[in-house]
């Protein structure tokens, strides 16, 4: 049962009934230390890729393609938007998910810098575009080493911090900051609409568990999630809420993606394929504004 505690209000876009939840945002935690990360970024830049650039307005369609398990029910309709002449980029270990189903991406981003993210470069796909962050791990990099098409982007937001100073000694201030949440879904919607990209097809980015699955492949990282079931909807229309089992971290995904649409959203097109929360609150607010959401917790594990 929910309770009446007062309700706790994140900036912008969602509003929660149960500030257990709202605490568990508050209280996430980078999975590498910032030392780590500068380490990463020092040494990453010294070995010489090319920046992601960018680019025009370009009208190809982007299949996003996340890790999410609604990828089991959208398989077909992942490949007719490829057949269609949809570029597939995958993200993380959606990469050797579409090639076990025999779709060949044409991008792979990585942003995670935990040395055990080099497994998401493996193998290699001919004429593959490999776009990794400047924090990832010197492992991650190795994996690419002798690939011909490899690009170097950065997570780190201009004028902020030791990062941002890092990037422009070495860059001379030339370089382009990519932002825009905590996970890389948001940085990899940021990073292609850079480049022109203005459509997208979001598959298997769901921001919640099927059942007893969080991943659509096996990923020991995630084995521990804690999660809540969390109710999700349009404020004062009970008829629309819906329960979801999520981790803490997919419930801020969640809302890193409304807030990128809300302040970014009338530069590109954005729709969701598959039965996760992010897919049904997009189905479900149709006009309303992204203000209008309301998240409750109920149970907590």
């Amino acid at each position: 049962m929910l309770n009446d505690a007062a309700v706790v209000t994140m900036p912008n876009v969602i509003e929660y009934a149960d500030p257990r939840v709202a605490a568990d945002m508050a209280n996430g935690k980078m999975n590498t230390d910032d030392d780590q990360l500068l380490k990463n970024i020092a040494a990453s830049i010294r070995r010489g890729h090319t920046q992601w650039r960018a680019g025009p307005v370009r009208p190809e369609r982007i299949c996003l393609v996340g890790s999410g398990p609604s990828l089991a029910d959208t398989e077909q309709e992942l490949r007719q938007a490829i057949w269609d002449g949809a570029i597939l980029v995958t993200l993380n270990g959606a990469y050797h998910w579409c090639i076990e189903h025999g779709l060949k991406p044409q991008t792979q981003i990585v942003m995670d810098a935990r040395p055990s993210n080099a497994r998401f470069l493996m193998p290699t796909v001919p004429k593959c575009n490999y776009l990794l962050a400047s924090q990832c791990d010197p492992k991650t990099w190795d994996a690419v080493e002798d690939r011909e098409h490899v690009w170097i982007f950065h997570a780190v937001v201009k004028q902020e911090g030791v990062a941002s100073d890092v990037l422009d000694t070495f860059y001379a201030g030339q370089w382009i900051g990519i932002g825009g949440g905590t996970t890389v879904v948001t940085r990899a919607i940021n990073l292609l609409r850079i480049a022109g990209y203005v459509r997208y097809e979001l598959f298997g980015i769901d921001c919640c568990w099927q059942g007893d699955v969080h991943h659509a492949m096996p990923q020991p990282e995630n084995v521990n999630d804690r999660w809540a079931l969390v109710s999700a909807g349009v404020r004062d229309k009970p008829e629309t809420m819906r329960e979801f089992r999520v981790s803490p971290w997919q419930l801020k995904q969640a809302e890193d993606l409304l807030t990128i649409m809300k302040v970014n959203g009338k530069h590109f097109i954005l729709s969701s394929h598959g039965n996760g929360m992010f897919t049904y609150l997009l189905q479900t607010l149709g006009s309303e504004s992204l203000d209008s959401l309301l998240f409750t917790s109920g149970e907590k594990v």
